[in-house]
């Protein structure tokens, strides 16, 4: 049975959450990497069946010869299935799409108890939808049966416009973004005043055989080469701060065109822009960062205006600011809602991060909104419940699938997650 040492146990992918949920300090972690060797593809149903240690970078060079794409994936390439499950991960495309255990058609879920059970929408509906989002905590997920998405070429038709503040960018989601399948925005977190969070939306459906040059419809489901740049080991501590994110930011915004339909681009470089940089981390220096990505709902745009407003205020070097705009709410604990969501890496050593964190984590709460569990590392547990009013609902089918409180992590242990703890 997982977790009999008294620490408990907890599954770890390929270790990409950015907080504490895969980590057990003093218990079992299982790495499920190396159960990773089966994939079964129906083109014609498209459909795969794998094993739940298989990457998505491994699972996506299986599928575009087919014609075939993972119908949700997150900003990078390199998380197991498994990984998505247990953090319910969402894309460009949750306006449209929802996250991705939307698109699992069922999973075998080894308990705590050593029963392997297989669940789906319709059959064990509620472990299911405890384990999408459940961070790892109702078991280990063993193999998966995924849904996905037919696509024509390897590439991507992308829309990219400016907007001059937050309203104006709040203003162009809301008008086009059913025009498009996938839509993600970067933001300047350090704009102020009448430029307060100017933005940059970066919007694209597949591109179709039609969209392609001649020269690319010979071969449109071959991805280009993937070239990796490598950030050397010697990057110096402090290179990521207020004055270098400020001038990154001014020329950013400028360089981005002010309107340009259909440019053209690969699936790697729209979807997984960090992954073609090995190591991206280091430009943080030796201190690292801390990823905050919160959502509050619709309606509750005020939250947002005055988050930034703290961020600019605090002249926080937030590098990576990505804003989107989220659908429907699925799973129990799941991270996503109705709303707007912003994702933040800033550097671990900002000055006076904690304080101004736990106040954007209180605003945020009080919105409505919440964080997000697969990155967190630092929120208060007294506000959980707050952010998650669907908490005990879950908590009484952990409880069920494994009552002797064997799933353990420091997250859960953390933020008192699972109600009967083994101490």
């Amino acid at each position: 049975m997982l977790g009999a040492d008294g620490r408990g146990a907890i599954a770890r992918g390929l270790g990409r959450a950015y907080g504490d949920a895969a980590q057990n300090a003093g218990g079992v972690v299982v790495d499920t990497t190396g159960f990773a060797s089966d994939i079964v593809v129906d083109a014609e149903r498209a459909q795969v069946t794998l094993d739940a240690g298989v990457s998505l970078d491994t699972l996506l060079d299986r599928l575009l010869p087919h014609g075939l794409f993972v119908r949700v994936t997150p900003g990078t390439r390199f998380v197991t299935v498994g990984g998505a499950i247990a953090a319910d991960v969402h894309g460009k495309n949750h306006h449209v799409d929802g996250a991705f255990c939307e698109h699992v058609v069922s999973f075998d879920l080894l308990t705590p108890t050593g029963e392997v059970r297989t669940a789906s929408r319709d059959r064990d509906s509620d472990v299911f939808w405890a384990t999408a989002g459940g961070m790892g905590l109702t078991g280990v997920v063993l193999r998966a049966t995924l849904e996905l998405e037919r696509v024509e070429s390897a590439s991507m038709l992308v829309d990219t416009e400016r907007a001059s503040d937050l309203d104006d960018a709040l203003a162009r989601f809301r008008d086009r973004d059913d025009a498009f399948r996938y839509s993600v925005a970067w933001i300047d977190c350090l704009a102020r005043g009448r430029r307060l969070g100017r933005s940059v939306l970066m919007r694209a459906n597949p591109a179709r055989l039609v969209d392609l040059p001649e020269t690319t419809r010979r071969s449109p489901l071959t991805a280009p080469r993937r070239l990796q740049l490598r950030t050397p080991p010697w990057v110096p501590g402090g290179l990521v701060n207020r004055w270098a994110t400020a001038a990154f930011n001014e020329a950013y915004y400028r360089a981005a065109p002010s309107e340009e339909h259909g440019r053209l681009q690969s699936i790697d470089r729209y979807f997984y822009p960090l992954d073609s940089i090995r190591d991206w981390n280091r430009l943080y220096g030796r201190n690292g960062f801390l990823q905050y990505q919160f959502v509050v709902p619709l309606g509750e745009e005020n939250a947002l205006r005055a988050v930034l407003e703290r961020l600019s205020g605090a002249g926080c070097p937030a590098f990576l600011a990505v804003l989107k705009r989220f659908g429907r709410e699925e799973g129990l604990i799941s991270f996503p809602m109705p709303g707007w969501t912003l994702a933040l890496d800033i550097p671990a050593s900002f000055p006076g991060l904690g304080p101004l964190l736990d106040g954007i984590d209180v605003l945020v709460a009080e919105s409505g909104g919440r964080v997000y569990l697969a990155k967190d590392s630092r929120l208060r547990p007294e506000l959980l419940e707050q952010m998650y009013p669907r908490l005990d609902a879950w908590r009484e089918i952990q409880a069920r699938l494994d009552p002797d409180a064997r799933m353990q992590s420091d997250l859960a242990r953390r933020l008192s997650l699972v109600r009967r703890r083994v101490a």
